[in-house]
Formats: C-alpha cells, structure tokens, sequence
C-alpha cells in the first residue's frame, strides 16, 4: 500500500513538478545558474544596461546634482488612475526609487497583476524630484508575454483560488511521495540488514524520520519561535531561522538515538514520538499566536480573517493528524512485536 501511495503521488503531480522546475530554471538560470551577464559579461550587461536606458529614457547613472523627492503617494495615484482607465486592477505590486535624492532620480511603480496568472508589470515611471511622468511601458512582445506567464506560473501571485488550491495539493503530494519514499526503502530493506547484523537500515531510517516528521517539527519550530522571541530582539529573523535548524538538529538526534530496534526489523520510536511532538507543537502555535496578539481561533473566524484562521485550522488539522498517526504506529509496534519475537526463537 505504501508503494501503491508513492506510486500515485508521485504520477499525479507529476504535471505540477515538471512544470515548476522548468519555469525556475527559465526564470533564474541568469541570475542564480548561470550569472554570466553580471561575471564573465559584466561590460556587457553594463552597456546593455545603458543602451536601455537611452531607449526608455530613464537615466541610467546620477546626474550629481542634489534633488528633492515629490510626493511618492501622488505617483502611486497617478499610476493607478492610469491602469483604471485601461481597465486593470490597480493594486501597487512593486515601487522602486532609484538615485533618490539626485536629479536624476526617478519613481518606478509596478502593477501586481494578481487579477491574471501572467506576471505583469505594467510600469509607470515618473521623476523622482516633480512628479512629472517620464514613460509608460508598452504592451509586452509576444516573447514578452510567454515570459510573464511562465513567471506568473511559478511566483503565483495570482488571485485564482483554485488554482492555488491545485498547487498545495501538488506540493502536498510531493511529500508524500517522498515520505512514502523513504518509508518503503527502508521497510524493504531492514529485515535483510538484521538479518545480517548490518547497522546500516538505521542510519537510514533515522535520516528518514530526520526528513519526514523532522522538517515538520522544524517547520512548526520557526513558528513557535516568531511567538516567543520579544519583538525588539535584534537579529529577530535570525534567531528565527537558529530556532528551525535547532529543531531539525535534534530531531536528527532524536532519530537516531531511538533507532536500535531498527536493527532488529522492527520500527523506530522516533516515528511515533516525533509525531506526538508534531501534535505538541502545532497546539502550542495557535495557543501562543492567540496569547500573544489575541487572534484566537474563535474571533478570526468571526470576523472573517482567514489567512489567520486557515492557519490555525491547518494546525490543529495537522495536530489530529499526528496524534492518530502515532496511535496507529503505536498499534503496529505492538503487534510485531510477537511476530518477531517468534521469528528470534525458531532462529535459535
């Protein structure tokens, strides 16, 4: 059954993987894979740089000469009065003030895009020092616009709810198929090593709870942290970000402290703990989330915020999860127990 769960998982959200990768490769291969342009080609990303800037108009270097900075809110209302009338959603998506407080400063705004997949820009520029609108970005190429819908694709910034749907339960098969991975190589594999009296099925097993309910309680970790750290604590994201790697170190250790029935074909602890440490934590999130900025459960729901609700109720669905996948586990060691047991003793 497990097989035939990775199997499935990992078939139906194939569509979902494959896209993804692809369109993360197209998107940062020049920025992250291959960083050419700003390396080996850094002159020519610099001239290609100033040539754009003599087609746009917008300056590329500072004139030198001090300038004030106009009002950026009146911009922002001039660039959505712009969109309205072309009939487009006018939420500011991105702003950018380049050579702020020179005189050749100028003020970019972005348009979200959220009413659409393709990521949009539909950029209004306006002098920094005035106010004065310098350029409106035209309507994309063709190869512009598949370039948008393969950014949309992947950053998902859009506003269509089931699509977004879609892409949890892609992300969520995925782990499955890997949980469900790991969880048959080792089960396949673990009476064969104890037969042979072979220690390697337990680094395996505990790597495997490390990368299944381990990055879950890291996970949970981070956000148990963001509500206990103090607010004015410098380097706040950092303690954060300490706090997951913490947990998953421990969870690591955990595993494998509690993997030597591992090595005699039976199932590791840290399975069944792990998992009731997931139902521990996902509580304490949204006791403490509650506690802490009093959003309890109860009145987000009543007042409708439900990027807050949906967490919590997330939570405590995982929280459920956890505490009858343990009680499962639970009854499973029990009952193998005799059978090997049995095994052990016609052995001998």
């Amino acid at each position: 059954s497990v097989l035939d769960l990775h199997n499935l998982t990992g078939v139906v959200a194939l569509p979902f993987h494959i896209f993804f990768a692809f369109t993360g490769l197209v998107i940062f291969a020049s920025t992250y894979y291959f960083p050419v342009g700003q390396t080996q080609l850094h002159g020519l990303h610099e001239l290609h740089e100033q040539v754009e800037a003599q087609e746009t108009g917008l300056p590329h270097d500072r004139a030198g000469v001090p300038a004030g900075l106009a009002s950026v809110d009146a911009m922002v209302a001039e660039a959505q009065r712009r969109w309205a009338v072309d009939g487009k959603a006018g939420d500011v998506g991105f702003l950018m003030l380049q050579h702020v407080g020179d005189a050749n400063g100028y003020v970019s705004v972005y348009r979200a895009g959220t009413d659409r997949i393709a990521l949009v820009g539909d950029g209004i520029h306006f002098k920094a020092s005035t106010g004065e609108l310098i350029r409106v970005d035209p309507p994309a190429t063709p190869t512009g616009r598949v370039s948008e819908f393969l950014t949309g694709l992947h950053l998902q910034h859009f506003r269509h709810w089931l699509l977004r749907w879609f892409y949890m339960l892609g992300g969520l098969a995925g782990a499955v198929c890997i949980a469900t991975g790991f969880v048959f190589f080792v089960e396949k594999r673990k009476r064969q090593h104890a037969q042979r009296g072979s220690q390697g099925a337990r680094i395996v097993d505990a790597l495997a709870v490390t990368t299944v309910t381990g990055m879950v309680l890291a996970t949970l970790g981070i956000l148990v942290a963001n509500r206990l750290l103090p607010e004015n604590l410098p380097a706040r994201g950092d303690w954060e970000r300490y706090a997951f790697w913490c947990t998953w170190a421990l969870a690591l250790l955990h595993a494998g402290w509690r993997s030597a029935p591992v090595a005699q074909g039976l199932a590791n602890p840290a399975w069944r703990e792990q998992c009731w440490a997931i139902a521990t934590l996902a509580l304490a999130a949204v006791a403490l989330n509650g506690i802490t900025t009093g959003d309890y459960l109860w009145r987000t729901i009543a007042t409708g915020y439900w990027p807050v609700a949906g967490i919590d109720l997330f939570l405590l669905c995982s929280a459920a999860v956890a505490c009858l996948t343990a009680r499962a586990l639970k009854r499973r060691a029990s009952a193998a127990q005799p059978r090997i047991a049995g095994m052990e003793m016609a052995r001998v």
